[in-house]
């Protein structure tokens, strides 16, 4: 059975699609945020060594904060204990974000030095 184009590519499907972001941190370590939800208000964050996930949660409107429990440890970098993903929903006046709040430590400074970006931004409508 074949489906006409219009029924695969419709407008529909894109905007109900996931917007998918890579933040790259280092040239072994990213993160990737998945945004869904019929307003954009879900997103799912994940960080990866390569392509072994690390560590996820997903945000939502109701759970904006999701925290990391453990030290993520990817070769010599290390994302501590305690760090951050806040998710702001977009609206018709403000982009929706994921901001990453994060403290990354290497072989040179152990203690870490404190790391916060934007790690996904996109509109209400996509």
């Amino acid at each position: 059975m074949t489906q006409q184009l219009d029924e695969i590519f419709s407008a529909e499907r894109a905007v109900t699609g996931p917007l998918v972001f890579t933040f790259v941190l280092s040239s072994t370590v990213s993160i990737t945020t998945a945004v869904t939800g019929d307003a954009r208000q879900n997103a799912t964050v994940a960080i990866l060594n390569g392509s072994v996930t690390l560590w996820s949660a997903t945000l939502t409107q109701f759970e904006p904060t999701a925290t990391i429990p453990f030290d993520l440890i990817a070769g010599t970098l290390t994302i501590k204990k305690g760090g951050t993903f806040v998710l702001q929903i977009p609206t018709t006046l403000q982009n929706g974000t994921v901001i990453a709040n994060l403290t990354i430590a290497t072989l040179n400074n152990p203690q870490g030095t404190p790391f916060t970006a934007t790690v996904a931004s996109w509109p209400l409508v996509s």
